[in-house]
């Protein structure tokens, strides 16, 4: 009987990999051999295009971004988990949303401690090396969770699964220990073009390619100052979910709705734009403390939230 050299024998077991993710809270992991991401010249073409809006640092360490192997040198395997966030909408008796991403603890957070618990499983006493990032570093994640199998990127730029839809976030881990890959992801959009149809501020403007300059969550967290004279938030608060609400994969009967990591679960803040309009600083910390809302900051909060009262007071009744 042929013994297997000790890479074959990783190459062989990633199955034991994925109990021990799902046994730290993950909800899945999928693994992706290292390279260049397979999207990486449409994302070029993108920033060629100034689509970021005011974003520049995603033009910075642009190699990094699209091939994680200049993060970690000889990488082998990218894995790829994601962690379910609550599908319920958030919106306040007096109107005003938030984004249901927003509403339970900031993921970065939650997904810090169980990356970091799972590349001490991968590295096995520093055998191996790994480097971790949850949206934190210059790396293309929904790519590589595509092509792990976690899901297909929509035409919405959100990955979607076929069991759970797309109300989830994304973590990666990029490693010199080599594994199996498993099945890339296949793309079930279709013909469907719903979530291009209802964006109400044509943010969409191509299949697959969101221009952030028209975006209602780009205005809403990353704009800083005056918001721009166009600009419509349509009573979001904080980001938007309508191409996510219109997504029939998250709207079917069938959809499984799995259970959420405990600080995950939503809390009930406060949206009414007049309420936050009006807000002291100590009761933004108060109501939004620990949660991503913080990220639009104080001032941008309450910017937004007049908005949306200067939205309203242009609606004829």
């Amino acid at each position: 009987m042929t013994v297997p050299d000790e890479e074959e024998a990783d190459l062989q077991s990633p199955a034991q990999l994925i109990d021990h993710a799902l046994g730290l809270g993950f909800h899945a992991l999928g693994i992706a051999q290292a390279g260049p991401s397979p999207h990486a010249q449409h994302f070029l073409e993108w920033v060629k295009q100034r689509r970021y809006a005011s974003m520049n640092w995603i033009t910075k360490d642009v190699d990094r971004r699209i091939d994680p192997r200049k993060s970690l040198e000889g990488a082998r395997s990218i894995l790829a988990v994601n962690l379910p966030y609550s599908s319920e909408p958030a919106v306040g008796p007096d109107g005003g949303k938030i984004a249901r991403y927003a509403t339970g603890r900031d993921y970065h957070k939650v997904m810090q401690p169980l990356l970091e618990q799972l590349c001490q499983y991968i590295s096995e006493q520093k055998k191996w090396r790994t480097w971790w990032t949850v949206d934190t570093s210059p790396l293309l994640e929904r790519d590589w969770a595509e092509l792990s199998g976690l899901g297909w990127i929509g035409k919405n730029g959100v990955v979607i699964n076929r069991q759970i839809g797309s109300y989830f976030f994304l973590g990666t881990i990029v490693t010199d220990r080599p594994y199996q890959p498993t099945p890339s992801a296949m793309n079930h959009c279709g013909s469907c073009t719903a979530c291009i149809d209802a964006c109400p501020t044509d943010a969409l403007v191509a299949p697959y390619t969101l221009d952030a300059n028209q975006c209602i969550s780009y205005w809403t967290i990353e704009h800083r100052g005056t918001l721009p004279e166009e600009a419509r938030l349509h009573e979001w608060l904080f980001g938007c979910d309508i191409c996510q609400e219109v997504c029939p994969w998250n709207s079917r009967a069938g959809r499984i709705r799995p259970e959420l990591h405990p600080q995950l679960q939503p809390r009930d803040l406060p949206a009414d734009p007049e309420q936050v309009a009006n807000m002291s600083h100590q009761e933004w910390l108060d109501h939004y403390a620990g949660t991503a809302v913080t990220r639009a900051g104080h001032e941008g909060l309450k910017r937004n939230a007049r908005k949306i009262l200067e939205e309203r007071a242009e609606i004829p009744r």
